[in-house]
């Protein structure tokens, strides 16, 4: 009995701190999402218009990207969102629909979630309707 808990400590004191340092080095291993861009400004929109812009991202990790429903700071900002897996390397985007229906400066943001390893990720659009 005791020699088995020596091999187990042996065992622990020479895998755990190899595996504590493979988690720190930021090698990525799952899922990862990375936009072209994190934000883009409309400019001028005018009132009671719809404006679109595509936010393109690429899967950079090494597994496939899983998208769940983006979630949006207000319902005048509608996401859509590709529902099928994304492969590594593979390009893709996501639409993001603005209804102007209030004057003045605006800025929306737009929760992406997903499997990644840097989820969640905030995609932001913004501008003034006049």
């Amino acid at each position: 009995m005791q020699r088995m808990k020596k091999i187990v400590l042996i065992a622990c004191l020479v895998f755990l701190p190899a595996m504590y340092l493979s988690a720190q080095t930021g090698v990525v291993t799952g899922a990862f999402i990375s936009f072209e861009q994190l934000s883009h400004d409309l400019g001028e929109v005018k009132m009671d218009s719809t404006v679109s812009y595509n936010f393109v991202f690429t899967n950079t990790g090494k597994e496939p990207l899983l998208l769940s429903e983006p979630r949006s700071s207000c319902g005048c900002t509608v996401p859509s969102y590709p529902v099928d897996p994304i492969m590594p390397g593979q390009k893709n985007s996501i639409k993001i629909t603005f209804k102007a229906d209030k004057t003045g400066p605006f800025t929306k943001m737009v929760n992406v979630l997903s499997n990644a390893e840097n989820d969640p990720v905030v995609i932001v659009i913004k501008g003034t309707v006049i």
